[in-house]
Order: structure tokens, then sequence, then C-alpha cells
């Protein structure tokens, strides 16, 4: 059934969850069954959880609601579907009781989120598709908290209050993050985590106080694109992270924003050879993201033995570290931060 039409889809998807549930035989049919669909999305917040469905050109499908509510029902029915139809060029969404797209089912506080983890497995065992992003805004949230799973490709983490410790550290430890830890939240100074778990292809810390990056930490992070804001570092722990990746062969390390509320007064870069910026050598602009791009004409260029170039950009309490590994990237359509 690969390239079922949108909408043939939702009944497709509500259809083959109702119908493996019959039978292992049944079950074993729809696992057979090929689909367009990629992966599942879980938000997580303080009143409900949401699992949405995504197709592989990126487009939600339907959504399976967990939610907070002492729900009264006849017959002892927990479990409402609703259905979902587009109906403007904008895409908003009018729900439409007792049809077939959206699953609403109704938990206390103590099981929600030993439902999730149910849910979240049989889906995954149903269909063997991905977690491919985790949104979790812990603020409020009124229940000891475990995420449920073991793995995902993306995690942010948001919100105006610390978690608690021992809920951010099984975070961390538990969860296989394959490859981007956004964390946009308050995070105790007093947090320790096994470092040995912060190893993300892109990491970043980009709440108001990021204290507990201790120059232990940072140095343990082997990630290949990181962001840090609002830490207590100084010039000697960035030129330690530095000179390790100077005198190694790392091939994966991309760029590094530090941002410190001390200062790296004392960030010296003369002992590495530093070379004049030469539009030969490479260009003036690093693309961050399709969308940004950061001038580089100002930085302090050093080449490796290999050959790999890197620049070094600092202000008092900034530094932008990059390695070229496209030395002339296409920045058109960018926005050029200075």
């Amino acid at each position: 059934m690969t390239g079922i039409p949108y909408l043939s889809f939702l009944y497709y998807a509500l259809i083959s969850v109702s119908f493996s549930l019959i039978s292992r035989r049944s079950k074993r049919l729809v696992r057979t069954t090929k689909t367009s669909l990629a992966g599942f999305i879980i938000k997580f917040n303080k009143n409900m959880t949401q699992v949405q469905f995504v197709l592989s050109n990126k487009e939600e499908v339907r959504s399976w609601f967990f939610k907070i509510e002492e729900k009264e029902s006849s017959g002892g029915q927990v479990m409402e579907m609703r259905y979902t139809r587009c109906v403007c060029s904008s895409r908003c969404q009018f729900f439409f009781s007792f049809k077939d797209d959206v699953i609403h089912s109704y938990h206390s506080a103590n099981d929600i989120q030993q439902s999730v983890k149910l849910g979240v497995e049989y889906l995954r065992d149903l269909f063997a598709k991905p977690i491919l992003e985790v949104f979790l805004f812990p603020d409020d949230i009124p229940y000891p908290f475990y995420i449920g799973f073991k793995e995902c490709n993306n995690l942010y983490m948001k919100g105006e209050k610390p978690m608690r410790n021992e809920d951010l550290k099984n975070v961390l430890e538990n969860v296989l993050i394959k490859s981007v830890c956004l964390l946009q939240l308050p995070i105790n100074a007093d947090f320790k985590c096994n470092n040995n778990a912060l190893k993300f292809n892109e990491f970043s810390s980009l709440a108001k106080e990021a204290h507990w990056i201790t120059r232990e930490v940072f140095l343990s992070l082997k990630c290949s694109r990181i962001h840090l804001q609002h830490t207590l570092l100084e010039a000697h722990d960035f030129m330690a992270f530095f000179e390790r990746w100077y005198y190694s062969n790392d091939k994966n390390f991309e760029v590094m924003i530090l941002r410190t509320d001390k200062t790296f007064n004392g960030l010296r870069l003369d002992g590495f050879h530093p070379i004049p910026w030469d539009t030969q050598l490479r260009g003036q602009h690093f693309l961050y993201l399709p969308e940004l791009a950061f001038d580089c004409s100002e930085g302090t260029n050093i080449m490796r033995e290999d050959g790999v170039l890197c620049t070094v950009h600092f202000r008092e309490t900034v530094v932008f570290f990059c390695v070229w590994h496209n030395r002339f990237p296409d920045i058109s359509g960018a926005t050029i931060f200075i």
C-alpha cells in the first residue's frame, strides 16, 4: 500500500490499529503491509501526551492523545475516536466526534505514563517505525516522570522551571538520543549525570542559566555541534577543548557557540600558527544552518597538520569555533550574522 493517498491513509491507519487488536494473525497481517508512515512524534506536557503519526513527507497524519481526565462513559468505554479534516489552505483542523482519525484516551495522573509507554511500544512493534522527535514540556507535570521508551532521533526539552534532578538524569542516561538534544529549561547547578551519556550529534543548552556545564562536563562532550549559553566556563576551559581537537584526527566536529557569564579574557591562539584569511583558502561565511550564516572575516584561522582548517572568533563573553568541512558553502537565502 505504498503511496496511499492522504485521506485514504487516515482510514488505513486507524483500521490497522483496530484490526491488529483482533488476533495475533491480524496483527501479523498489519506488520507485513507496507505504508508511507515514517515514524512518530511525541509531545509531553502537564495535561496530556500526544503521539503523532508522520508520513515520509513529514506530514502529520493523525494523533493519539493520552489525557489526564476522569471521564465517565457508557459501558465503561474509555476511548473515543474523532475525525479531523483539512478544510482550508492553511490546514486548519476541525474535529467531528466519533469519526476515525484522532484517538483520545483518558487516564488518571497515576497511570498515564504507563499507558503512554504501552501505547508507544505497541505502535512501534506494529509498524516497525522509529520515534522521530520528542518534545518535553515538564513544567507542572503532576506525576513522577519517566519517559517510557529507550531511544529517539531528536529530543527537545523546554520549560520555565527546573526538572527534578532524578527525572532529568533518568531521561539523559536512559534514552538513546541519536541526533539532537536541546535543553531550553533551567537546570539545577548541582545536577549531575553520567557524562558518558552526553554523546549526541548536536547538543544545545540554551537556558538562562547553565552553570551545571562544568569543565568536566564540557570536556566530556563528544558532539559534532555544540551550543551552550550562560555557562561559567573560562578561556582555559575552551583552550583545553581546542587543543584536544587540534592534536587529534577528529573528522566529525563541525561548530561550537559558547557563551559564558564570566569572560574569555586571556584566550590566546598564537602558539597554533594562525594564518591570514585568504579568499582562495575559504569563503567569508560559515553556513551554520540553511537559514543562518556567520561572518568569519575577522576570525583567527588555524590549520591542523592534516590540512583541516578551522576559524576561531571570540569576544569577551562569546566564542565561535568552526571547522571548514565545506570551505565555500552556498549561503544563498541565509541571513548573515556578524
